[in-house]
């Protein structure tokens, strides 16, 4: 036995963001609570790094939002570890919204691999962790 659940990376990703969507619609028996979307999404972020080409989209919005940023000269430097900040304090500042939170909270595990620093632990840590129970 390879893994705990036999999903594949891919067929988690999407396994964990239909659940997102059914949970945060809240009409049948599966909920989830306004709070919690962040932490899901970045389920769903660590998941799509290494899914197939379907999901890597997600880290190029990361990237794309970096180089915004990156680009803007009234900003003076900025490097990719103010954009994760941001991002951070936009999820965890601002009050819980479902949309913002499942955008921010799936760009995030990218923004903070590509950052470096104490921002790749998180997602260094939950990957290695969930790469060991779905293969």
């Amino acid at each position: 036995m390879s893994s705990l659940i036999a999903l594949g990376t891919g067929g988690a990703a999407t396994v964990t963001t239909m659940y997102l969507y059914v949970g945060v619609r809240g009409k049948g028996k599966i909920k989830v609570k306004d709070d919690h979307v962040p932490y899901w999404a970045f389920g769903i972020g660590l998941l799509a790094a290494n899914a197939g080409t379907a999901f890597q989209q997600l880290s190029g919005i990361g990237q794309q939002l970096s180089t915004a940023f990156e680009g803007n000269a009234a900003l003076g430097e900025w490097k990719v570890g103010a954009t994760a900040a941001v991002l951070t304090l936009a999820v965890f500042g601002l009050q819980p919204r479902a949309w913002k939170d499942a955008l921010c909270g799936a760009v995030a595990p990218s923004l903070f691999a590509a950052a470096g620093g104490l921002w790749v632990l998180p997602s260094s840590i939950l990957s290695g962790l969930i790469s060991a129970f779905i293969k």
